[in-house]
């Protein structure tokens, strides 16, 4: 009798080291409190971060990444130190999003509404640079038509989230930045046309202030002072010394996931065309049956520190 219930024992033990092997295979989905445990090694190591992202929900996703931003800001370190931490943790979390996992539109808008400003000033070049540059995934190619309507649904989420957020009117335009930057300067009208989704009262001071001086144009030397001016916040950090801390990290386009779901975009951008990204005279559009992906190709090698996309 005492070696039956031995061996039922052993039997149960087995069942349950099963199902605990099963779960940290990816079956079960973490909990927000679950994940809360283990902030602090989300921010010192990005596979941590992409770790603790990949077990949540979409919904629990953004909430974790806004929380891991806020312990961020509470952290003891130089502007450019916390601009490096910002910038890794929020690249982490979107990367681990990537492919249908997340919400890409959200988290973004996360990003925006709820890194530091300063640390926007790095996040925006950045971003723009790899993760959600046109010309990044080598497998895509997009017409001016289907970037525009891409980005325009992204700053439509971030103008949502940010208002109510601190300094709303600049963490738009840092995020209408990232775009145009993203954009490669094609089309030319993008600017004017972001501007549209921006809250009326801050449009004047975006067009003839911030944006301007951003990117460099109109003669003026590139500065992100106008913006972080009108947030209060302090003088800018050293991009060259926040990348130096970032270091080299692997591109993964995540452009194309800004408009997972979306149906009409799915159908454009699923199967690469002959058009280059300065190409928008043969754009199409309308709607159209689903298509395949295209089989993915490896990532492109790094690129080197800090090279804005638009002069």
């Amino acid at each position: 009798m005492e070696m039956s219930r031995t061996k039922v024992c052993l039997a149960a033990l087995a069942a349950v080291s099963m199902c605990v092997a099963f779960a940290a295979d990816g079956g079960k989905t973490a909990s927000l409190a679950e994940a809360r445990g283990g902030i602090g090694e989300a921010i010192s190591s990005p596979s941590a971060m992409e770790s603790a992202m990949k077990s949540l929900s979409a919904a629990d996703q953004v909430a974790f990444l806004g929380e891991v931003n806020a312990a961020i800001a509470k952290r003891q370190a130089s502007k450019e130190e916390k601009t490096a931490m910002f910038l890794m943790a929020n690249s982490a979390a979107l990367k681990a999003a990537k492919g249908g996992k997340g919400d890409m539109k959200a988290l973004l808008a996360e990003v925006c509404a709820s890194a530091s400003v300063l640390s926007l000033t790095a996040i925006n070049e950045k971003f723009a640079e790899n993760l959600f540059n046109r010309a990044a995934d080598p497998g895509k190619t997009y017409t001016d038509e289907q970037y525009t309507d891409i980005a325009v649904k992204a700053l439509k989420a971030i103008v949502r989230r940010c208002d109510s957020a601190d300094s709303s009117s600049v963490r738009c335009a840092f995020g209408l930045l990232m775009l145009v930057r993203a954009s490669n300067g094609t089309p030319a009208t993008l600017t004017d046309r972001l501007l549209q989704e921006l809250p009326e009262e801050d449009r004047k001071a975006a067009q003839e202030e911030w944006i301007p001086a951003a990117l460099g144009r109109d003669g003026r030397e590139k500065s992100y002072e106008p913006m972080l001016s009108a947030a209060e916040a302090e003088a800018e950090p050293n991009l060259e010394v926040v990348i130096k801390i970032y270091g080299q990290q692997q591109i993964d386009s995540l452009l194309g996931d800004i408009v997972a779901g979306t149906q009409t975009m799915q159908a454009l951008i699923a199967e690469p065309t002959m058009q280059t990204p300065i190409d928008a005279s043969t754009g199409t559009g309308g709607d159209g049956p689903s298509v395949p992906s295209p089989t993915p190709t490896p990532p492109v090698p790094p690129t080197p520190p800090y090279q804005s996309q638009v002069p």
